[in-house]
């Protein structure tokens, strides 16, 4: 490799993209490191509630790759979800199945016919993300998950590092198609796993709560500054699943204990707060109000979100934990669909010297919200 890249590089990488998440950023700085360096994988399982960007630092870390001549060779990069490796299909065991979607990968990113040695290489330095590994577990309602526990199964197969044999077609050396039986090393590929594990929240709360174990929830002290310029201190208690869980918590749940010791970290996501939460409105790609602004830019007017307006979307958000950042799309979507329609008509609507602008206020906001 050209370049060393140190955990401290690829980490500097991964904040210019994704918003918040330092402690989640950092763990998977060090296991890509040694990911491109040859050394053993840090297998990671993500754990955090739909909308904290788990799918987001996925994206993040393939764009790492391309965005880097030198690491041409890890871009092989596939995102699954953990059932479709769920049922069992006849003829084709789930490690097939899994590597006939890196194949196909490292076919399109090649762009022409492989030898064996080309194809084993390619997928051994695979990126593999499994989404949604909750949906697998071993118990649901309390009772066996036979499907989960198979699965479970399968990708402990995977993260164990064995040489797998795939047959597949390759060329010779004079470049005649033929059928090989190659040899993939599974302890060269970095496997991310990830999912919301919204039951998990739930039972370690309830566990602390009802004061099963000697752990105990903890009070915090809060300052709040009112109107009139006086401080009010407050007693509050602030769960948050990073500061409890066990790996014990994790059995109950449903992971089996040999498919979770299969990875190096576990790197639980933060719930979003209200700054990260307006950056995300202001400068993510996928960002509502960027596509908004371009909407009414092709309409010949200019959209103006006023920072008040902003900090009450973003609050407004917080309060929905389950959904994240989803939370902004949801709200913003609602906000702006009767502006959107029709902004002739309303009284956000203004004329000035530099054409027409419409004014998303603080009071325009707290209107939506109270209907």
């Amino acid at each position: 490799m050209s370049r060393m890249f140190l955990p401290r590089d690829i980490y500097a990488y991964l904040t210019s993209k994704v918003l918040g998440q330092a402690g989640v950023l950092r763990l998977i700085s060090v296991s890509i490191y040694k990911h491109i360096h040859g050394l053993k994988a840090g297998n990671v399982l993500f754990i955090g509630n739909s909308g904290t960007g788990k799918t987001t630092v996925m994206r993040a870390i393939n764009q790492f790759y391309e965005d880097h001549d030198e690491l041409a060779a890890f871009r092989t990069m596939v995102i699954i979800n953990a059932n479709t490796l769920a049922p069992e299909v006849e003829g084709e065991d789930r490690a097939t199945r899994l590597f006939r979607r890196i194949e196909a990968r490292v076919r399109a990113l090649s762009g022409g016919d492989l030898t064996a040695a080309q194809l084993k290489a390619a997928m051994e330095n695979a990126t593999v993300c499994v989404d949604e590994v909750d949906k697998i577990s071993a118990r649901v309602s309390g009772k066996a998950n036979v499907e989960g526990i198979t699965t479970q199964y399968a990708l402990l197969t995977l993260l164990e590092g064995e040489d797998i044999l795939y047959r597949t077609e390759v060329v010779d050396e004079s470049g005649k198609r033929c059928l090989a039986d190659i040899p993939v090393n599974t302890s060269k590929l970095l496997f991310i796993c990830g999912g919301a594990f919204e039951e998990l929240f739930d039972q370690v709360y309830t566990l602390l709560v009802n004061r099963k174990d000697e752990r105990r929830l903890k009070e915090t002290s809060e300052v709040d500054r009112q109107p009139d310029g006086t401080v009010k201190v407050r007693t509050v208690v602030r769960f948050k699943l990073k500061d409890y869980l066990r790996l014990s918590d994790m059995f109950t749940y449903g992971m089996m204990p040999q498919f979770v010791s299969r990875f190096s970290s576990i790197a639980l996501f933060e719930e979003l707060g209200r700054d990260e939460l307006k950056k995300i409105m202001l400068t993510a790609d996928d960002s509502p109000l960027r596509a908004s602004r371009d909407y009414f830019k092709h309409m010949g007017v200019t959209l103006r979100l006023t920072d008040k307006a902003l900090d009450l979307i973003a609050e407004h958000a917080m309060k929905n934990t389950r959904i994240g950042a989803r939370a902004l799309r949801e709200i913003y979507t609602g906000l702006i669909a009767d502006y959107e329609f029709d902004p002739s008509s309303s009284p956000k609507l203004a004329a000035t010297d530099s054409g027409q602008v419409l004014t998303i206020d603080q009071e325009a906001v707290a209107d939506y919200l109270a209907g």
